[in-house]
């Protein structure tokens, strides 16, 4: 993330003390037993930190070299929609995305991954606007 920063023209300052938020930082887990010793966190940004938009930069820059001129790759937050003509195209295209990402550590979350099917036909739409037949895991 510090490397991202640094390109995007962050000042040193500023990485800085972003750095030592993210020090020795240490949490702990509320079970229905109470709450586990603290343990370490070494890895990522915190969930719903002020910071959290920085992913979004980090993500952006990881995958810029994969995302197309035509939008059909949309991001939020950290969500990633990608659009294709066939399910094979768009499983074409979440293999790219899943080997660029986790070849810098990331990993895509299979059992929340979905896709949505449109046939867009006369019998697939209402006022010019195609409707969604199904929605469905991949698996």
């Amino acid at each position: 993330m510090w490397r991202v920063l640094e390109k995007r023209g962050v000042r040193v300052a500023y990485i800085e003390s972003i750095k030592e938020m993210y020090r020795d930082v240490v949490t702990s887990v509320r079970t229905p037993g109470g709450l586990t010793r603290e343990f370490p966190i070494n890895i990522g940004l915190h969930q719903s930190s002020a910071l959290s938009p920085l992913f979004a930069l980090v993500r952006d820059e990881l995958t810029r070299h994969i995302q197309e001129e035509i939008p059909w790759c949309m991001l939020f937050a950290d969500d990633i929609v990608l659009v294709d003509g066939t399910k094979d195209g768009v499983n074409a295209k979440l293999e790219v995305w899943r080997e660029t990402l986790e070849a810098k550590g990331f990993r895509i979350n299979r059992s929340k991954t979905k896709y949505m099917e449109f046939k867009f036909s006369k019998d697939a739409s209402r006022n010019g606007i195609g409707l969604v037949s199904e929605i469905k895991r991949y698996l």
